[in-house]
């Protein structure tokens, strides 16, 4: 009988260790995929002002050469 106890006890606890392990390494795929979103997201968002900085350099520049001496 304690034989049978101990066995349940020890299959419950890796069932419980095994779920555990499981949810921390899904958790940890949703926290690189936001990481990745962000990463995509700052990205586009520095490519976007750095094209409106150049074209505010370009119209300067336009602006400079069109003006006379």
């Amino acid at each position: 009988m304690k034989k049978i106890i101990k066995f349940l006890i020890s299959t419950i606890l890796i069932k419980i260790f095994y779920d555990v392990f499981n949810e921390n390494k899904f958790v940890k795929e949703q926290v690189d995929r936001l990481k990745e979103e962000v990463t995509n997201l700052e990205m586009s968002d520095i490519d976007q002002k750095i094209k409106d900085f150049q074209n505010k350099i370009d119209g300067y520049r336009n602006k400079n050469q069109d003006s006379p001496e």
